[in-house]
């Protein structure tokens, strides 16, 4: 029952949250709407922050499986890369928290952001690091010409941040496919597919 009450909670305050952003969400508000007293949430959670904190936690942690399965079903370097460009954007468009916290919204930003984002285990800071090793491992096996580039790390990071928060409605599948083309043009050698980048690109085609 008590962790069935936690649930709730959580559950709760995610979608409260999502519709309305950390400022104009009350601890009251939140306890209201899952059919609880004001004890039990302060049975689980000292603050708002840090109930927030646990919210985004899930949400965050959640998304690390996500995207390391989506990114981890291809073997070609081009093709993960895609994939991760693709996850990012579809999730942080489908999701209003991790939006507004990464487009640095005001009313989804709480106090303890800060120090959270230095811990290192965020959904941003996997999605960098796969996105340090596809880069590592294209260079490696010859399919991508990074050395054309100063930074290409840190090029393609801020095109990942910056797509799908400048755009929110369906042109941004648009946007991405063109987007991709570039970075895929910038980057490729124009060596013909190995064996296991056709299957991927078969596998692609197919999803």
């Amino acid at each position: 029952m008590e962790y069935n009450r936690k649930e709730t909670l959580l559950k709760v305050g995610e979608r409260l949250f999502s519709q309305n952003g950390y400022r104009d969400v009350s601890i009251k508000d939140i306890t209201n709407a899952a059919g609880l007293g004001m004890g039990s949430f302060y049975t689980y959670f000292g603050s708002k922050e840090d109930f927030y904190s646990a919210i985004l936690g899930i949400i965050e942690q959640r998304g690390v499986k996500d995207v390391e399965k989506h990114v981890n079903s291809f073997r070609s370097p081009l093709y993960r890369l895609k994939a991760l460009y693709r996850y990012t954007t579809l999730s942080l468009r489908s999701n209003d928290i991790l939006r507004g916290i990464y487009g640095r919204e005001k009313r989804y930003l709480y106090p303890g952001l800060e120090s959270r984002s230095t811990q290192g285990n965020t959904l941003f800071t996997r999605i960098e690091s796969l996105l340090e090793d596809i880069l590592a491992e294209g260079t490696r096996r010859g399919v991508f010409r990074t050395s054309l580039f100063r930074n290409p790390k840190r090029m393609l990071i801020a095109i990942l941040t910056t797509l799908p928060l400048s755009v929110r409605d369906q042109s941004t599948d648009d946007l991405t496919d063109d987007m991709m083309m570039l970075i895929e043009r910038g980057l490729k050698r124009w060596l013909r597919f190995r064996r296991q980048e056709r299957l991927d690109g078969r596998a692609r085609r197919r999803t």
